[in-house]
């Protein structure tokens, strides 16, 4: 079986929760019933439309919409709660829809209206998230970041640290979760272990952007190069 791996996972260091790509989601509930109209954006303009009913008789708790799919114009067999062909989505008024970004550079916006638009009625704009919302994070590159709501200009640390090999396979631990209020972010500093997630749950209109302050490349240790026999030991960082 071929595999292949999407390098942007692996090239992105930091978040913007107004830019999705592979390593942010963004979570939201419309809550009020009817049909919706949402467009995918990027920096260059509008790049898909696609359609949400949100009602009442509907079972479907929670519906994923990638954002890399739709803008690309590709889908495949639709599943629960979805129409691939015609990019529509079906949710129960109390249910959750999650943004995602499955591959490429990202850079995703979305922006959701009422399909018969009334200007007297809030868009939902993931530029400026409101609270309810939860914007959910993945930082790879172990280090130490900056967390920042634009909006608020609420300000925090987040620490990344370096893997540690064990006798055990690691697995990362549930995500953390951290309240963004007014004048803050909660908690100031955050501790994470590798892979694993971070919530931002929101009070309050946030934009988070997360930015590499210093990275954690590992501990220092010995390197040995043989040359005509004899072994030379050096210091090098990972």
């Amino acid at each position: 079986m071929n595999m292949s791996l999407d390098r942007n996972f692996f090239n992105q260091i930091g978040l913007d929760s107004a830019a999705l790509t592979m390593l942010g989601t963004i979570t939201h509930t419309f809550r009020e019933a009817g049909e919706y109209r949402g467009v995918v954006r990027r920096t260059t303009g509008p790049e898909a439309a696609f359609y949400i009913s949100a009602d009442k008789n509907s079972s479907v708790a929670q519906v994923n919409i990638d954002l890399a799919t739709l803008a690309h114009g590709t889908g495949g067999e639709p599943k629960c709660g979805c129409s691939a062909a015609q990019n529509r989505f079906v949710v129960h008024p109390k249910g959750y829809v999650l943004f995602h970004v499955s591959g490429g550079q990202g850079g995703y916006s979305v922006h959701v209206r009422k399909a018969e638009e009334d200007p007297n009625v809030k868009i939902f704009d993931s530029r400026e998230l409101q609270e309810g919302d939860v914007f959910s994070a993945v930082i790879l590159r172990p280090g130490t970041y900056s967390v920042t709501n634009l909006l608020t200009k609420a300000k925090g640390e987040i620490t990344v640290s370096y893997p540690t090999v064990g006798k055990r396979p690691y697995r990362p631990p549930g995500p953390l979760v951290v309240e963004c209020t007014a004048k803050a972010i909660e908690s100031g500093k955050v501790k994470l272990q590798p892979g694993q997630g971070l919530n931002f749950q929101l009070k309050v209109p946030s934009r988070i952007k997360i930015e590499l302050l210093k990275p954690d490349d590992g501990p220092k240790r010995p390197r040995e190069t043989e040359i005509g026999g004899w072994k030379k030991t050096t210091l090098e960082s990972d």
